[in-house]
């Protein structure tokens, strides 16, 4: 009776984890991934999603899912949404602390399914225009936890989260610093930082307020991406 009862209990969690993902429009081999479902399962769950819930228009997606990270990091407003679902789930344990070799094998399971919902439930209440979806944020947490290219780091001068290239030899720094260094309001970059402030990737700010739009003096790279009510 109680190997019956444990069996219960992983599969009502695995079921209640399959129907959050449903809700993030998460691909069929991503639940089949974190679930252990098979495919014709989450098919039906899906089906059944839809019937409680026909005003909702399913924007699911055929296919593989993203695999490479770098298109994604060119936006500047994309890159700094990832980077702070990339702090909620260190904090949250999504992200191992230590590397951790064919993450995409061997990461996936329903506790850690359940704690990347509840960092991306967390994100999208306290950023609810974010455009970040389910499964850029699987392919974050997967490049994030093999540890070969990408990783999170802190700005150096403000110590706050982004996530770095470490293939590049560029100065790691945020939008703020830079945006401050450009119009004088902090000391300028150190004498062994070659570098300087003006030739980074960067981060553009999650909390951008309406009026912050592009003008005829602005920064070419600040109007890479404008604000998406």
């Amino acid at each position: 009776m109680r190997v019956s009862d444990d069996r219960y209990s992983r599969d009502q969690r695995s079921f209640h984890l399959a129907m959050r993902m449903l809700r993030f429009d998460a691909r069929t081999n991503t639940i089949c991934a974190w679930t252990g479902f098979t495919a014709e399962r989450v098919r039906n769950l899906s089906k059944s999603y839809q019937r409680e819930h026909p005003n909702r228009e399913p924007e699911r997606h055929r296919g593989p899912s993203p695999t490479n990270l770098a298109p994604l990091l060119s936006s500047p407003g994309l890159r700094s949404e990832l980077a702070a679902v990339a702090g909620l789930c260190r904090v949250l344990g999504v992200i191992p602390e230590k590397p951790l070799a064919n993450a995409r094998r061997h990461l996936p399971s329903v506790p850690g399914g359940e704690r990347l919902c509840h960092a991306l439930e967390l994100f999208q209440e306290t950023v609810p225009h974010a455009r970040v979806t389910f499964e850029q944020a699987v392919l974050l947490v997967m490049d994030l936890a093999e540890a070969e290219r990408w990783s999170i780091g802190h700005c150096a001068s403000c110590r706050a989260v982004i996530l770095l290239d470490q293939l590049a030899l560029d100065r790691r720094v945020c939008v703020h610093c830079q945006q401050e260094a450009r119009t004088g309001r902090i000391l300028a970059p150190p004498e062994t930082d070659p570098e300087g402030f003006e030739s980074l990737p960067i981060q553009q700010d999650l909390f951008q307020g309406h009026e912050a739009t592009a003008s005829e003096g602005q920064d070419p790279q600040e109007r890479v991406v404008e604000r998406q009510e």
